[in-house]
C-alpha cells in the first residue's frame, strides 16, 4: 500500500473525521490472506495482558541520534524507513534524555509519519513527535491516530488530555480503549461526562473500560443527583453491567463505589417508565447481588435489600407488560430487543423464539437464546430439522476455520458444539458436521462423539468415519477421527 497518511486523508474525505470503518484498517490487496490477529489486536492484548517488553532500543536510538545531528537526507530517512524494526512503545521518553535538538528531531518524525508506508516506520515517526513534544503536531497525529492500528501510539505522543479526548470520540475499538484508560484520573469535567455516557463504550469489550469511565466520571457521584440525564443513565447501566461481568480489567471487585452506585441507578430507574434495556439491566444487577462473587464483596445485609428492589422492578405490572409485549411483538426488531432481558428475568418465550427462528432461521443470536434453555433440546432439535437444510450445505473437508455469525454454517456449528451434553441426540447434526466444509464444524461434531457412550453411537457412524479420515487434510483432526473410530473395533 501507499503511505498511511494518504490513506487516513482519503478515508477523511469519505466519511468525516472518524469513527471510520473497521478503525480504518487498510483493505488487503486481491488474494491476500487475512491475518488471525491483526497488528490492532495483538497491541490491545500485549497492553493488557502481557509484562511490558525489554525497553531495548539502543542500536535505535543511536541511529536516531545520527540523523538528527547531521544534515537530515532523503537517503538517510528512506534507510530508517526500510530498516526499523519493533519499536519501544516507551521510546519518548528515552529520547528526551537524549537532549537532542527538538527542531531536527520533529522534522524526522513529521518526514516518517507524512511518507511512511511501513508501520513500524509511522510508529516511529509518531513516537519521535511524542518526544519533541511541538503543539504544531496535535492535527497530524490526530488524523494518523484516527487509523486504529496507531491510536496506542498517538494517544502516548499527545501533550495533553483534551487531544486524548478528542482522538477518542474519533475511534471505537482498540483505540478507544487505548484513549479512555490514557484518561484515567482526569479531573476536567467534560472528559469525565464523556466517560459516563459514551466514552466507555468500545467495540472490543467495554470491561476493558468500565472501570476507569466508573471511577475517573465519579459514576456514584453522578447518579445521587436528584436528577440526571437519559445519556447517563444509559451510560450507568452499560458501566455496571460491565463491571459485573468482570474480566480483563478491573471490576465490581475493585470498584469500592459499587453499592453505592447500584442504589443511584435503582432510584432513578424506579422513576422512569418501562424500558426492555432497563429491565435487562435491573435483572442483571439483581442476579449479580445473589452471586458468590457478590456475597464475598458486601454482607448478605447489604445485598439483601438490593436485591428486593431490583426484584419488586421487574416484577411490577408496568414493567411486565412491557416485556411481554415486546415478546409477542411479531416485529424481528422489537423482538430481539425484548431476548436479553426475558432471558435475564427468568420468563419462558421458547415458542416466541422458534416462532421468529422459522422466519430467519439463519439468526444465530436467538439460536443461542434457545440453546441456553437446557430444557429445549427436543425443540432446538425438531426446528433444526424443520428450517436448516443440512443437506444442501457445503461438504468436503477444508483447512479454512469457518464462517460469518449468521449462516446456515454458522447455525450447525452451533447446534453441534453443545450436543456433547445430550449423548445420542441430533446425530443428523452431528453427521453433517462430521463432513462439513469448515474445520471448526468437523471438531464440533468430534467433540459430541468423543463424549457420546459408545452404545448410543449410530451404526452408520463408524464407516462415515473412516471415509472421513481418509479424506480430512488437517492430521490433528484425522488423529481424532481415527481415536473415535477406534472405540468401536
Amino acid at each position: 500500500m501507499g503511505p498511511y497518511l494518504a490513506h487516513a486523508l482519503a478515508l477523511t474525505a469519505e466519511h468525516g473525521p472518524g469513527p471510520w470503518p473497521d478503525g480504518g484498517e487498510p483493505t488487503l490487496a486481491a488474494g491476500a490472506a487475512r491475518p488471525l490477529i491483526s497488528d490492532t489486536v495483538g497491541d490491545g492484548i500485549r497492553t493488557h495482558h502481557m509484562a511490558p517488553p525489554d525497553p531495548g532500543g539502543d542500536s535505535l536510538t543511536a541511529t536516531i541520534t545520527a540523523l538528527v545531528r547531521a544534515p537530515l537526507t532523503d537517503a538517510g530517512v528512506a534507510a530508517l524507513h526500510d530498516s526499523v524494526g519493533t519499536v519501544p512503545r516507551d521510546l519518548i521518553p528515552v529520547v528526551r534524555r537524549l537532549r537532542l535538538d527538538p527542531g531536527p528531531l520533529r522534522h524526522l518524525g513529521r518526514r516518517l509519519v507524512e511518507t511512511g508506508a511501513r508501520r513500524e516506520a509511522v510508529i516511529l515517526g509518531i513516537l519521535l513527535l511524542g518526544a519533541a513534544r511541538d503543539d504544531r503536531d496535535r492535527d497530524l497525529l490526530l488524523l494518523i491516530g484516527t487509523l486504529e492500528t496507531f491510536t496506542l501510539y498517538a494517544v502516548t505522543a499527545l501533550a495533553d488530555a483534551a487531544a486524548v479526548h478528542d482522538l477518542g470520540r474519533r475511534v471505537t475499538g482498540w483505540g478507544r480503549i487505548h484513549a479512555v484508560n490514557r484518561l484515567a484520573g482526569s479531573t476536567d469535567q467534560r472528559i469525565r461526562d464523556w466517560l459516563l455516557r459514551d466514552g466507555y463504550r468500545n467495540d472490543v469489550m467495554d470491561e476493558y473500560t468500565a472501570y476507569t469511565a466508573a471511577t475517573t466520571g465519579d459514576l456514584a457521584g453522578a447518579l445521587s443527583a436528584a436528577t440526571i440525564d437519559d445519556a447517563l443513565m444509559s451510560g450507568a447501566g452499560g458501566i455496571l453491567l460491565a463491571l459485573c461481568r468482570g474480566g480483563p480489567a478491573a471490576d465490581m471487585r475493585q470498584y469500592t463505589d459499587g453499592l453505592a452506585a447500584i442504589d443511584g441507578y435503582l432510584t432513578h430507574a424506579a422513576v422512569r417508565p418501562p424500558h426492555l434495556g432497563r429491565i435487562g439491566t435491573v435483572a442483571t444487577l439483581g442476579r449479580y447481588l445473589d452471586s458468590p462473587t457478590a456475597a464475598g464483596l458486601w454482607p448478605d445485609s447489604g445485598r439483601a435489600p438490593r436485591r428486593a428492589r431490583c426484584a419488586a422492578l421487574t416484577g411490577s405490572p408496568p414493567w411486565q407488560d412491557e416485556l411481554r409485549t415486546a415478546l409477542a411483538a411479531d416485529d424481528p426488531d422489537t423482538f430481539r430487543r425484548a431476548v436479553w432481558p426475558a432471558a435475564v428475568t427468568g420468563l419462558w418465550f421458547a415458542d416466541r423464539l422458534a416462532h421468529h427462528l422459522r422466519s430467519d432461521p439463519d439468526d444465530t443470536h436467538l439460536w443461542y437464546a434457545l440453546l441456553d434453555d437446557h430444557d429445549e433440546i427436543d425443540l432446538v432439535l425438531a426446528l433444526a430439522g424443520e428450517v436448516l437444510d443440512v443437506d444442501g450445505l457445503r461438504s468436503g473437508p477444508t483447512l479454512e476455520i469457518g464462517f460469518g455469525p449468521d449462516s446456515p454454517d454458522r447455525v450447525l456449528d452451533l447446534i453441534v458444539s453443545r450436543l456433547d451434553a445430550y449423548p445420542g441426540r441430533g446425530w443428523p447434526l452431528v453427521r453433517a458436521a462430521l463432513r462439513h466444509w469448515g474445520i471448526r464444524c468437523r471438531n464440533m461434531a468430534l467433540n459430541a462423539l468423543e463424549a457420546w457412550p459408545v452404545a448410543v453411537v449410530p451404526t452408520e457412524a463408524w464407516p462415515l468415519l473412516d471415509r472421513a479420515a481418509a479424506d480430512e487434510p488437517d492430521p490433528d483432526v484425522r488423529d481424532r477421527m481415527l481415536a473415535v473410530r477406534a472405540r468401536n473395533r
